[in-house]
């Protein structure tokens, strides 16, 4: 995304009347001089954090004496195979590409390694084939370019693979059958809805799709591969539930589905494929309101790992795959991650985790002891980092509720010091902020800020309510939170008030545009990264599926114009009094490049401090190691001058 500085092109976008063509875009800024000399200073600074690569999404090789994974060593995350049994071996590269890859595994048979590569981060996903070894790399989908989810192969039919995919402008989905030596993909089931594949049973007889018309309303339909006719598996009756992970017991008798039940429960259900019937039942004790938003059964048949989004931090589980009762908690340190795939043998069971002072890593559960071992031990320029302190607070909102926060500080802080504070927002909306290694806050940490994580209402982890609580004319609640949350931030010993810098990325950088637009008193400067400035044009062009369950989330652009126009940040703009730093790539398929230029040209306008970058080579990412130096080092000048000088009133 660029744009054009222009006055005739601000007046323009001000008076653009509804559906209107966005004017041309905008040109981003290039550093020269003092500024340019002081990013390169800043680069430097933040490259052992950046270098900190990440390992994530393992799976064994199905005679176990491999793992297979992606690792960001080399600048975006490829697909790496290293010896199982010995962290300290040296890892090796199974494909070069110039792009980034998004899902590895290895299929059944041991022969050849699938994964999943997009151009630019536009987020058309195309899969690819390698060998074990590293060998005849093949692009098994060439041509039309689709949102692909990662294939799946089941263990008893290793010849197929089957995947799910929609046009990223549509919301329908479709479900295709793919023959792993290559081919032409076979349609075997669509849904006009948005869906996905969730799983195959191990014969490769049917298949599980999730349809989530919404967030909080899904569906699992049980799919005959050979036919394409379907059924709903769950639920059959009752309210509407959300839905997170379903997986085929390992004899494909029962599907196990994770869900809140339309309530405030996290719960496993296990329910007959034939009959519909609930043959078991697991409840979440220790985490109630979180969510259970990985679920995986071993080969064997005898376990399940779970793993509960607990809002704040993560925990893994291991049940009963029969009666579905707890069997262990896997002692992990706080932080959190992801839950990978067992071992064959249904020994081990893989897992990403993080925590502030550990970057993502990849990990083996032992079954049998619940206790998580390094799959890869590689040294990390991170470990020379002045140590964190992270705090889990609350702060109380207008109607009572508590809001949680987390607080991270540069450790030992002295008593009556007081900080530059970054208050960062998370995407979603329902997304979550989760103690956990993340280079950005932790490069503003070595600088010396106080980095703040409000979880404010519509987060997930911790309830269907407090999640759905910011849906539609709630949205103004939300708001509400974000100014709770943002001057409790500036009231704490630790905080310099004056320097109060609201920070997110996605809604996240919705959520800095409102706040900018709200409360201009409470924040110094923002950094906006691809967020959304005009509901309006935002869902004429973000893909098909976010506008389809976003009819729930903030309104129908048919029916709800008026209430988006009066929650979009655009129509306030003239109330932004303080510098805004814009982050955009050029070929976001979510938040489209438009919504950063609008943004920026109203700033411009107004003769206030803003700066815009723009990555050419990347979408709603920053995935390239120079995109994030780059981001890093213009961003902290950018506030580096800003907060050190006098606040002027607009």
């Amino acid at each position: 995304m660029t744009r054009h500085h222009a006055l005739a092109i601000v007046l323009a976008l001000a008076a653009l009347p509804v559906g209107a063509a966005t004017p041309a875009a905008v040109t981003p800024d290039v550093p020269t001089g003092a500024a340019a000399a002081r990013d390169a200073e800043l680069a430097k600074l933040a490259a052992p954090i950046v270098d900190a690569f990440t390992n994530t999404a393992p799976s064994f090789t199905p005679d176990g004496r491999k793992v297979v994974f992606l690792s960001a060593r080399d600048g975006m995350p490829q697909p790496y195979v290293a010896d199982a049994a010995r962290p300290d071996a040296p890892a090796a590269r199974l494909a070069t590409l110039k792009q980034r890859v998004g899902a590895v595994r290895p299929t059944p048979d041991g022969k050849y390694v699938l994964f999943t590569s997009d151009v630019g981060a536009d987020e058309n996903w195309s899969i690819y084939r390698v060998t074990i070894d590293g060998k005849d790399l093949s692009e098994l989908t060439p041509g039309e370019t689709l949102n692909r989810d990662a294939p799946i192969v089941a263990r008893g039919a290793p010849g197929m693979l089957y995947y799910s995919a929609r046009k990223v402008s549509a919301p329908a989905s479709t479900l295709y059958a793919l023959p792993v030596a290559g081919g032409t993909p076979k349609r075997i089931f669509g849904s006009p809805q948005p869906g996905a594949l969730e799983d195959v049973d191990a014969a490769g007889k049917r298949a599980l799709w999730r349809r989530f018309p919404s967030r909080t309303e899904n569906y699992v339909d049980v799919v005959d591969l050979a036919t394409g006719q379907a059924k709903v598996a769950y639920p059959t009756a009752g309210l509407p539930v959300a839905i997170m992970a379903a997986h085929f017991s390992s004899d494909g008798t029962r599907v196990l589905v994770s869900t809140d039940g339309g309530g405030e429960r996290a719960l496993i259900v296990a329910v007959d494929v034939r009959s519909g019937k609930e043959l078991a039942r697991y409840v979440e004790a220790k985490r109630p309101t979180g969510s259970i938003n990985d679920l995986e059964v071993s080969p064997k048949g005898d376990r399940v790992a779970v793993k509960v989004n607990a809002g704040d931090h993560d925990e893994v589980r291991l049940l009963d795959a029969r009666k579905l009762d707890v069997v262990a908690d896997v002692a992990l340190p706080l932080g959190s991650g992801t839950l990978g795939r067992f071992s064959e043998d249904g020994r081990r069971v893989t897992l990403t985790w993080s925590t502030p002072a550990a970057p993502t890593d990849i990990h083996a559960i032992d079954v049998k002891s619940a206790k998580a071992a390094p799959l890869r031990a590689e040294a990390r320029p991170s470990a020379e980092l002045a140590p964190v302190d992270v705090k889990i607070d609350e702060v109380k909102a207008f109607d009572g509720q508590s809001i949680p926060v987390l607080v991270y500080l540069p450790a030992g802080l002295p008593a009556g010091k007081k900080l530059p504070t970054i208050v960062n927002y998370h995407g979603g909306p329902a997304g979550v902020s989760a103690v956990r290694w993340f280079p950005v806050a932790r490069f503003f940490l070595s600088l010396g800020y106080a980095w703040v994580e409000p979880n404010v209402r519509g987060s997930s982890g911790f309830g269907r309510a407090y999640e759905m609580g910011d849906n539609g004319p709630k949205r103004l609640d939300a708001f509400k939170d974000i100014e709770a949350t943002g001057r409790w931030a500036a009231a704490q010993p630790w905080a310099d008030k004056d320097r109060l810098v609201i920070f997110g990325g996605s809604y996240g950088g919705y959520t800095v545009l409102v706040g900018m637009t709200r409360m201009p008193d409470l924040w110094r400067a923002g950094v906006d990264l691809f967020g959304v400035v005009n509901l309006r044009t935002f869902l004429q062009t973000t893909s098909g599926l976010i506008r389809e369950v976003f009819k729930v989330e903030f309104g129908d652009l048919d029916k709800d114009g008026a209430f988006l126009d009066s929650i979009s940040p655009i129509t306030d703009v003239a109330k932004i009094a303080r510098p805004l730093y814009v982050y955009a790539g050029a070929n976001d398929p979510r938040v489209p490049r438009p919504e950063s230029d609008q943004i920026v040209a109203a700033v411009r306008a107004r003769g206030l401090p803003v700066e815009y970058q723009v990555a050419d080579d990347e979408g709603h990412s920053l995935a390239r190691r120079a995109t994030l130096l780059t981001f890093l080092s213009r961003s902290a000048r950018f506030l580096e001058t800003h907060l050190a000088k006098p606040a002027k009133t607009q």
